[in-house]
């Protein structure tokens, strides 16, 4: 078995060196080979793409070769040949050290000493991801209905007046609108623009949603399907065929579940319209995909950065799904495409093995944490299901408070599980960390800007800020 699992991860190196997958498409088919996520993350990083240490003045130099090199200010300047046997003997020690360590720093003469350092002092980092028959979140089911989508906090403040007077006079203790506050605002005005105008035609629509009946845009549901269906013989070659297009369309992330009614919503309700009722989507397959968050604007939460790097996502949310939904309409298969609406994508992206469910009630997944928006299209095209993952999160959140300890309002509880609702905008029948979402929303109009504080703070959001966990 250890031999055939060898010869997979070779072929799997092989394939990522010529450029047929992506490194992270190695990142995640190592580790669900059994391979843990540090060791797999530092040869990918490392080993497979190296950072060669070339000196100033390479061996050449040694035989009286003159080197020209660009000076700051566009002119020239000759560098002189290296003469000396005590320069020779630096340059050929520095031309041994070619293999560089991201994880700590350390530099090794070959690939092999560079893997046998890996595989020794990292992979033990971060627990092994593996493919599970169950996600991880089954057991602290404990009864749930379907939740109604008039009950999401952001439903609440088109219709819950208590609520809306709330909003109101958090609204008003927000910052003057100053120079940065308004060029924060105008950063996001430009992220959020393509969903804004284009995601949905409604009048009255400003972004972030998705779907609205009758409306047109990208998230239409009303495009015709091909008359000309195409078969489908091989559902397994159409489920890879199917990933790559999403990835080439914008998905950072992409997997695929069969549709759990319980995560449908029961009622739809449009902010825009006011337009209410009930929901039923007849497809058999999510196809939940996963757009990465720039860091450097998440970690400038609660800024305007922040705000803007989410809107951002949301702008491709829509271009993706739609994509996506044309490609199997054009195959002659029913699609449509979901941002926000019509059900709840983070269990469905759980499902889909993208990730587990965090303490601070997002999804987190092994390359991104919390770091990732999440859209997806369901359908009817024969595909093959991904299976849920674990990778330890469960455990980890259960002692790590960094989420919590970042919120600014005490949004993110520090106890244990629960099966309590913080409001009606918590679903009934979760043992789980219960995010105060009503208070969250709260302090976004407070301080004038939303906030991303919990995904910033997240150890598992940026790779270089992991390797110090020791699970």
């Amino acid at each position: 078995m250890e031999e055939k699992l060898k010869r997979r991860l070779t072929e799997l190196e092989r394939r990522h060196n010529s450029g047929q997958i992506s490194r992270r498409d190695f990142l995640r088919s190592a580790t669900l080979l059994g391979f843990t996520f540090g060791a797999v993350e530092l040869l990918a990083a490392c080993g497979l793409q190296p950072t060669e240490i070339k000196p100033v003045d390479p061996l050449e130099t040694l035989y009286g070769v003159e080197y020209v090199t660009v000076t700051p200010d566009g002119g020239s300047q000759a560098v002189p040949a290296v003469t000396t046997a005590e320069a020779a003997s630096e340059v050929k020690a520095r031309k041994q050290i070619e293999w560089y360590c991201h994880g700590c720093g350390q530099r090794f003469r070959t690939i092999e000493d560079l893997k046998k350092h890996a595989a020794a002092e990292h992979a033990w980092r971060l627990p092994e991801t593996k493919s599970v028959a169950q996600p991880t979140y089954s057991k602290y089911v404990v009864g749930v209905d379907r939740f109604d989508e008039k009950n999401t906090v952001f439903s609440r403040t088109a219709w819950d007046t208590e609520y809306q007077a709330l909003v109101q006079e958090y609204r008003a203790k927000a910052p003057v609108d100053e120079w940065d506050r308004k060029e924060g605002r105008a950063m996001t005005a430009g992220a959020i623009y393509v969903d804004a105008t284009a995601g949905t035609l409604h009048p009255d629509y400003y972004g972030y949603f998705g779907h609205v009946h009758g409306a047109g845009g990208l998230y239409d549901w009303d495009d015709p399907v091909s008359p000309e269906r195409f078969p489908i013989p091989d559902p397994a070659w159409m489920t890879t065929r199917l990933k790559d297009l999403a990835r080439f369309y914008g998905a950072d992330l992409v997997g695929i579940s069969k549709v759990d009614k319980r995560w449908v919503y029961s009622h739809y309700f449009e902010n825009v319209s006011g337009e209410y009722g009930k929901l039923e989507i007849p497809y058999k397959y999510a196809i939940v995909m996963g757009i990465e968050m720039d860091w450097q604007g998440i970690k400038a939460s609660p800024g305007p950065e922040a705000s803007a790097a989410t809107a951002l996502a949301y702008s491709k949310m829509a271009i993706l799904s739609s994509s996506l939904a044309k490609y199997i309409r054009s195959l002659g298969y029913p699609a449509i495409p979901c941002g926000n609406d019509s059900a709840q994508s983070i269990p469905l992206a759980i499902d889909a093995g993208l990730g587990e469910l965090g303490r601070n009630g997002l999804m987190l997944s092994p390359e991104f944490g919390p770091r990732q928006r999440l859209c997806k299209v369901f359908t009817d095209l024969p595909l093959i299901p991904d299976q849920p993952i674990d990778f330890g999160l469960q455990i980890f959140c259960e002692t790590c408070h960094a989420c919590a300890a970042a919120c600014p309002v005490d949004a993110i509880r520090w106890e244990d599980r629960t099966t309590e609702q913080t409001s009606i905008s918590n679903r009934a029948g979760l043992l789980r960390w219960p995010v105060n979402v009503s208070r969250c929303y709260l302090f976004w109009q407070e301080n004038g800007v939303d906030c991303s504080n919990c995904v910033a703070a997240c150890p598992w959001a940026l790779r270089s800020q992991r390797d110090w966990l020791e699970l």
